[in-house]
């Protein structure tokens, strides 16, 4: 709980795109990973029969099962995004221009936001 303070310490202190971006970076991957628990539990039923897995998969069939979808497609997204932009910056040495692979990485992330909702919806 204390690390938990300590991070949140840290954001107040240093807020800007930097910080923010890591912290997603950071929470999505989490989300990622409970997600991915998730999804092998429900996928688990296939070996209780078809009648368990229909069941088990009708339950994200709803509404809310689709704001799901969407939020882990959203996690997703920025998760890449931002991975991207880590990674030219750590291989081709882009310090200088962090800012602007800033601007590009959250928008290439609203584009595909607002694509994929009409989608998905």
């Amino acid at each position: 709980m204390e690390t938990i303070r300590q991070i949140i310490n840290e954001i107040k202190l240093n807020f800007g795109a930097e910080v923010v971006s890591f912290t997603l970076h950071r929470v999505t991957g989490i989300a990622l990973v409970c997600f991915l628990f998730l999804h092998i539990w429900t996928l688990s039923a296939v070996f209780q029969g078809p009648e368990a897995f229909n069941t088990a998969a009708s339950k994200f069939d709803s509404p809310a099962g689709h704001f799901m979808e969407y939020m882990l497609l959203l996690a997703v997204i920025a998760h890449l995004v931002n991975g991207v932009r880590i990674t030219l910056i750590e291989l081709f040495d882009l310090t200088a221009v962090q800012g602007r692979l800033q601007l590009v990485s959250v928008g290439v992330f609203v584009f595909i936001a607002g694509y994929t909702i009409n989608i998905l919806f």
